[in-house]
Formats: C-alpha cells, structure tokens, sequence
C-alpha cells in the first residue's frame, strides 16, 4: 500500500484492499505453508478450465479507481479466471480454506469476506470496462484436505461493500494525513536544560549528513546523548516532511524503555504516538480465544481505540491486562497500534528476520521508504544480521513436534515425515561440519517437510504456538539448506543438534538497510575505518560519518598494559596468583571492576582472592540474572564490595553503565577472544579465501577488542570523571590488538615487571 498523501491517493493491490483491517487481525499475513497447496491448486482448476473450451484467461490483469472520502484509491490485481463474450464477463477466483466444506454461502460470505472484496474489486473494474453489459462473478472454495469444491456468488451488497471498504482504506489514509499535518509542527525541544557544545554540533551535523546521504553513521562515546541526538533527527526528518515514521532498533530489553525515555523529553504523548514492541510471546494470555469472529465481538464490545491507547502511552502490562478483560489476544491490539505510531521502538529481528519483520510489513500502510530507521549499538548488527538468518532444530524439539502432529490428528504422511526428522537428529553425532551422507539426507527429508502441505494440507492453525514455529520451520529449512554452499556452515554443534549458521549476512544487511528512506547506525566502537560499512554491505563512498567531538573524554583515562601475564587459555592457570595479587593490591586504592572473559576463568581468580586475602570484599557476578538483575547486582555490589568481578559482554552492557565516577580502577582480565569453535574458525576461512590478510584478526581479534572498547567506554560517562585502567595480558602489546584500541587510551605504557606495576598502582 501506497499512501500518496499531496496527491490523496492510495495505490494497492487487490488482496492489499481486500484484507484491510484496522482493528483486530490488523496486519495479519497469510500462512506461508499454504502458498504452495494454493498454487497447485490454481494449477489444477486452470487445466479445468482450458479442457471446457469455452475461452477462459487467466491472470488476467484488472485495475479501477474507486472514490471514497475525497480519496482515490487505485486498485490493481489479477483474477484468477476470466471469460469475456458479447459484453458478458464472468469472473473466477480460486480460493483454498481450511473449513470443513460445503457449508451455507451465508457461513461463508460471513467467515471470508476478503475473498468477496478482492471478487467484487474485480467486477467492479470490469463494470467500468466500454461494452461491458453484465458482470458475473464467484469464489470457488477448495478445501485442499479432500478437494471438495463450492462455488458461492458475489451477493447483492457486493457493490456496497465495496464502497464501504474503499471508505475503510480512505479513512486510514486520512488518518496517516493528519498524523503527517501532526508531524509537520512537532515541537523543537532540547532533551537537557544547558545541552553541551559538542552535543549541539553533532545535532547539526547529523542534519547535514541527513540531506547528503540516506545512509549515515554517528560515532559517539557512551555517555555523550546520542540517543537524544539521533532521536532529534529523525523528529526534524519527520517535521521537515522527509519521513512519515520513525523506526528505532536496539537489542536491549530495558534499554527499549529508556530509549521510550529519551524520546519523551522530545515530544509528549499527545504530540507523538510511539509503541515499544515486544516480542510477540510476551503478549500471551493463557485462556483466550483464537476465533476471529469472536474476537472482532469482543472488541467491539469493548470499544478499543488503537489511537486513544498511544496517546495515552499504553504499554505492554496495560495492553495485556486490557486483553484479559475485554477478550481480545493482546497481540491483535499492539498490531492495530502499529498501523498509527509515528514511532516504533524494537529488537533487530523485526527488520532483518525472514519470519519477524512481517510483523512491521504486513501493518496496513506501513512504507519502509517513508521510514527513517535508528540502528542501536550498531556493532552488533551484523552478527545479529546473521543470527536472524541462521537456523537451528534438536532432536528433542523436532520429537515434541512430531507428537503434537500425531496428537492434532495431522495426516500420516507429515507425522512419519516429522518422525524421520527427529529421528535423523537424534542420530547426528557432534561434528564440526556434516558429512555427506548426513547433508544428503537432511535434505531429502527437509524437502520432503517442505511438501507436505500442498500434498497432504490440514488445518495448522489448530496447533499451539510452538507447533506453527515448527510447520514454517519445516518449509524453510528446505530452501536454506538449498543455498547452503558459500558463506554458510552446516554443522552440529553437539550431539543431536543440526545448526545451519550464517557466516556474513552483509550482503541481505545492506539490501535492507537501503529500502528506507533514511537509515542512521550509531556505536561508540566501530572498528577501524570502513570495516563497519563493510560489515552491513553499505559502500563506504556513500555512507556518511559523523564523529561527535567529547572533549572532555581526551585525558580522561590513565591505560596501562600488563605485560608481567599471559591470559591465553593454556598459560592462565599459572598466572593465576599473580592476577589475584594485582586485584588485591590495586584494591587498596579504591574500588576495582574486573571484567573477565568467563565465568569459569572468574571463579578460579576468586578462588585465589580467598586464599590470598581471606578478608577482601569482593564479590562475583552471578550467573542468569539477565539485564535487570546484572543492573541491580552492580549498583547493590558497588555500595558494599571493593573488589567486583564481572563478565565481558552479554547482558553486563546494561549494568555497567553504572559504573562510570564510582570505581578507582577497572582491570580487563584478557582481550576476551570469541571462543574457538567450528562456526569463528569458518569465518577464519571465508575472510582467507576473500583474500584477508589477516584472517585470525578480523575473527577472532576484533570481536575481542570490540568488548573491551565498550567496556572501557562506559567508564567516563561526563565531564569531570576519570578512569584508571591496567589491560592485564601481554597480547595487549602486540600490534595486532593495540591498534584495535580506541585513540582516546593514549599510547598505554607496558609494565614489564612487580616494581612497575607497583610504582604504577601507587599513582593518583
């Protein structure tokens, strides 16, 4: 759908106009498993129709315009079947169901008005066509479980409503209208009272690059207001007319909020209507109903107004408990509020899955080049990239999906289908790439899977939640393992376990990215120059750069490396006491955060903390406590502890944060390497064959030092603070790391032994 809103017109398709909704089921996107049982049957009802000889077409291509509400809306598609003789049109359209048929033509004019509209758009052009004297037109239902066929004719409200859906879509379209008017005088605010120099200047900045490039990457400190920063961008974008909505994607759970937060600073509710979106599995109410037609009951009777809740700034807990109360899937109401914010704030995986982003594309009206995109913690977009198009199955998960299947009376041939499977994978040995025989039969069985619902259909939707993941699974593996050649590994991380990985998504990142409008990355670590550009598929040459100045971080941090311990794996043990020894002394000056590269690696230095000093107050990370519980652990820890051992990465990126003023030194236990396995050492070899001259940096080195950057980064967060910082390892002093360092560490000096050191930690 195209809302052109100069010109107040609506350009869409057929199905486009015909399934449009904006209440419950809004967005909502056909069973990707059925396309095929569709197709094959418009195949067979085509051979029907040509053995008749009585001079049906097929595809034939229809378009009309249809006034409503000062609106055109241009209406383009392609019936099924088409006869034309003398003026009399006779339309088909071939429609697969999963109901039980025959069934009432009034049962199912009510169940499946969609098919009606798309039918009646059609005759409604054809009306239109010069010597047309009389139009026909009919729905021929198959249910593709036994082929039983019914054909149903258009009834005679077809024409109004027809109309009164072209004032449904015009409606929406006036709706996006005002909110461009809207977006047209959002306030210009200012995020904090006295906002710095340099904050000022990269806002300006930001706005230049904005009008030289649709493509763009802010490089700013944690700590600097680059969220505010970016956020004021993309509101100028929209103020300017430039972008009808703001999408901003950021990987963390409560780092969601606070980007909620920043942008409330901005522009008040009333002004501005934006929607955190959660992950649809936090949407769940256990007990409710599936059935559509209860549901739009359910929500009529409660008057749910999409709009009225994001102004109100409804978030996930009163949507759900607004769900429970009024009978409606919580997820059907945050789809209806999708289709009229003007900002959206997400994880990754809503643009860059295959399966999540219909989440955002299948909201009605939605226009990825009418939308400025926000990139979070860009760094991490690529191996998140890649994440979202890799794909794994055990043998456990594949067993429970086979039972379900046997239990929801599915046909025999998807229950022995699901059987062989699991049973495949429960065979599958750990190995660091699939042997021949295992890769041939996977795929046998995966196209085999992927059949079977154009061979033997039955009703999916019946299955739970887990069910269907399984059933769309079970139609993609076959396609990836396909095109699994260059660029992927298959292989079995563990006994019982098949993972399809991809190894550079930058390709399908940068197509992507450059569907928007506009599009803006942001880190505080991107890597040498380029290489972040690279990494998401953008051409350098047109990629913008906007490196925010922070003056007050110049100075700000005292480095030294240690080269007295070598961290490496095999070497660590023996090193051990020394590395307790350097914590202990350090911490007579002051509180000390440790960052390690494991949990194992932290116990054992903790291990020897006791035995040197069985009084020290320290305290260790614990495992599983997520973003909230790291976050509450720090700021706890901080008030009571003087030693405080945490893990590099993962969910300490929310926590740490805190740590910026409070601490009199901060130790990095190792450069905390990706962990050799048979995915980093795949990578190795694909950036070898592309001709890299250092493979082993660019897999295993880079990601390393990505983690210490950061962590180092979020240490001085404003003016006026200052860290002391010892990078405990003599990898540190080779060349291959130490360029990989931030230029704000200086050129850190290399303690070569005890009385350095010492002489060093005794400094202020």
């Amino acid at each position: 759908m195209r809302i052109l809103i100069k010109t107040k017109r609506v350009e869409l398709s057929a199905q486009e106009f015909a399934t449009f909704r904006p209440g419950p089921g809004a967005g909502a996107g056909g069973a990707p498993w059925r396309a095929e049982a569709g197709r094959q049957w418009h195949e067979t009802m085509r051979r029907h129709a040509e053995a008749e000889g009585q001079g049906w077409t097929f595809e034939h291509a229809v378009s009309s315009e249809i006034g409503a509400l000062g609106w055109t809306i241009a209406v383009t598609g392609r019936a099924d079947q088409w006869q034309e003789r003398e003026g009399e049109i006779k339309i088909r359209e071939i429609k697969t169901v999963s109901t039980s048929l025959p069934r009432k033509p009034e049962f199912l004019i009510k169940r499946y008005p969609h098919h009606f509209l798309q039918l009646a758009s059609y005759c409604h052009a054809a009306r239109l066509l010069p010597g047309t004297r009389s139009v026909q037109g009919e729905v021929i239902f198959i249910d593709p479980t036994d082929g039983t066929q019914q054909a149903v004719s258009l009834s005679a409200s077809a024409e109004a409503d027809l109309l009164n859906q072209a004032e449904t879509v015009a409606a929406h379209a006036e709706n996006r209208r005002a909110s461009h008017a809207r977006l047209l005088n959002l306030p210009d605010r200012l995020p904090f009272k006295e906002p710095r120099p340099e904050w000022l200047q990269c806002c300006a900045d930001l706005d230049q690059a904005g009008i030289e490039s649709a493509t763009r990457l802010l490089v700013a400190p944690t700590g600097f207001g680059k969220t505010s920063a970016a956020l004021r961008h993309g509101l100028a974008l929209m103020r300017g007319g430039r972008a009808g909505r703001l999408l901003y994607l950021t990987g963390k759970g409560t780092g969601q909020l606070q980007v909620l937060h920043e942008l409330r600073r901005l522009a008040k509710p009333n002004e501005l209507r934006a929607l955190v979106l959660r992950p649809r599995a936090e949407h769940e109410v256990e007990g409710q109903t599936d059935d559509p037609e209860e549901i739009r009951r359910n929500w009529a009777r409660a008057a749910i107004d999409p709009q009225s809740l994001l102004e109100d700034g409804a978030d996930l807990r009163r949507i759900r408990e607004l769900g429970r109360i009024a009978g409606v899937p919580p997820w059907d109401i945050t789809k209806a509020m999708l289709g009229h914010a003007d900002v959206v704030i997400c994880d990754y995986n809503y643009v860059f899955s295959p399966r999540n982003r219909a989440a955002l594309e299948t909201v009605p009206g939605w226009e990825n080049a009418d939308t400025a995109l926000i990139v979070d913690e860009a760094h991490n977009l690529p191996e998140r990239a890649a994440e979202c198009l890799s794909m794994r199955d055990e043998a456990a998960a594949a067993a429970d999906f086979s039972f379900t299947l046997t239990r929801f009376k599915a046909p025999a041939a998807w229950c022995t289908a699901a059987q062989a499977w699991a049973d495949f994978l429960q065979r599958l040995p750990k190995a660091d790439a699939l042997s021949p025989d295992n890769r041939i039969e996977a795929m046998a069985i995966a196209d085999r899977l992927s059949t079977l619902a154009a061979e033997h259909p039955f009703n999916t939707d019946d299955l739970p939640d887990s069910g269907k993941q399984a059933v769309w699974n079970a139609a993609a593996w076959s396609e990836r393992l396909e095109k699994a050649d260059l660029g992927w590994l298959l292989w079995s991380p563990r006994e019982g376990m098949l993972s399809l990985d991809c190894l550079s998504a930058a390709k399908a990142t940068g197509e992507r990215l450059l569907t928007y409008g506009h599009a803006l990355l942001m880190t505080a670590t991107p890597g040498p120059k380029g290489s972040l550009a690279a990494d998401c598929g953008l051409d350098p040459d047109t990629f913008i750069r906007v490196d925010a100045l922070a003056p007050w971080r110049q100075g700000a941090y005292t480095v030294a490396i240690d080269g007295r311990v070598d961290t490496r794996l095999k070497t660590r043990e023996k090193h051990l006491p020394q590395t307790a020894a350097s914590l202990v002394r350090l911490a007579e000056e002051g509180a000390v955060a440790a960052f390690f590269p494991s949990y194992k690696y932290a116990e054992n230095v903790v291990s020897e903390i006791r035995k040197l000093s069985p009084k020290a107050d320290l305290a260790l990370q614990p495992r599983g406590l997520g973003p909230d519980g790291t976050a509450r652990f720090v700021e706890d820890s901080l008030n009571r502890y003087t030693i405080l051992c945490l893990i590099l990465g993962g969910s300490l990126g929310e926590g740490v944060d805190m740590l910026g003023g409070r601490i009199r030194s901060a130790v990095i236990i190792g450069p905390a390497l990706p962990e050799v396995n048979a995915l980093q050492e795949a990578r190795r070899k694909m950036f070898a064959n592309d001709g890299a001259e250092d493979a082993f940096s660019l897999a295993y080195v880079r990601p390393g030092m990505r983690k210490v950057n950061q962590a180092l980064g979020r240490l001085v967060r404003a003016p006026g603070q200052s860290a002391r910082v010892l990078l405990h390892c003599r990898r540190f002093a080779d060349e291959a790391y130490r360029t990989l360092l931030s230029t704000e560490y200086g050129d850190p000096a290399v303690l070569t032994d005890d009385s350095e050191f010492t002489h060093w930690a005794s400094r202020s």
